[in-house]
């Protein structure tokens, strides 16, 4: 698993989007099955998986959107300390995308409330001005 990673991350860092597609479906499938993997690391994982979510590609993006859901849905309140980055990240792309990517990305802001702390998905939303 922990190779695995590298290899995603390295997959990620490429310019070919379908490489970066393969990485994000990688780290995806980590999270699902080896998540202590990427317990340590958490910070650059998401990082590097939320700084694809505003990928020139729709295809890039919604699949960085899905794995940031399946963060939340499986590492739960694991996932306090990365909710403000995410959650801003989130919300510009509900607000200026193609009708597929608004409703992944809607999706996983929902995932998000329902398991992360309830005071830190209100805090993060709050703070970009949500109402």
């Amino acid at each position: 698993p922990q190779q695995s990673l590298l290899e995603a991350l390295s997959l990620l860092s490429n310019d070919d989007w379908e490489l970066k597609e393969k990485g994000l479906f990688s780290i995806k499938h980590l999270v699902e099955s080896h998540s202590e993997v990427l317990l340590c690391r958490l910070h650059d994982i998401c990082l590097a998986v939320t700084s694809e979510v505003t990928n020139p590609r729709s295809k890039v993006s919604y699949s960085a959107i899905a794995t940031l859901g399946e963060f939340f849905a499986t590492l739960k309140k694991d996932m306090d300390s990365e909710v403000d980055e995410v959650a801003r990240v989130l919300l510009q792309m509900v607000w200026d995308s193609p009708e597929f990517v608004e409703k992944a990305a809607s999706q996983t802001l929902g995932i998000m409330v329902e398991n992360v702390t309830p005071a830190r998905a209100m805090s993060a939303l709050m703070d970009m001005g949500v109402k």
